[in-house]
């Protein structure tokens, strides 16, 4: 897959070090769940987190999980500061095309949003 933002000029983003951003306590919450976005997006944008849980992603620095609440806080305000589309929610992150795009090998698939093969 070709990527194209409609000419505008873009950059590559390492998915790895996007992943440590977000587990990185010492980053607001709203900052981490876009890190996480982009650091678990998959072929069609959706963050599907490899067994993790948004919550122990999101740990603090002796481990205690967000609380529910609070995630879905940060995820609300994540979505009005536009990183991240108003699709998302605490299974499954969705980063917007006109932010990120991926090619190559990888997954096209959202369960949590019923896209198989990137339809």
């Amino acid at each position: 897959m070709a990527i194209n933002f409609n000419g505008d000029p873009w950059g590559g983003v390492n998915q790895a070090a996007e992943r440590r951003r977000a587990k990185d306590p010492r980053h607001p919450l709203v900052y981490r769940i876009s890190f996480a976005a982009i650091g678990w997006a998959n072929n069609v944008g959706h963050s599907r987190f490899d067994g993790l849980t948004l919550g122990k992603i999101l740990a603090d620095e002796r481990g205690n999980e967000p609380s529910r609440q609070n995630m879905n806080k940060a995820i609300r305000k994540a979505k009005q500061l536009g990183l991240i589309e108003p699709e998302s929610n605490v299974r499954c992150l969705v980063v917007s095309r006109r932010t990120f795009q991926r090619g190559g090998r990888g997954s096209y698939i959202c369960q949590e949003h019923g896209i198989s093969r990137g339809r």
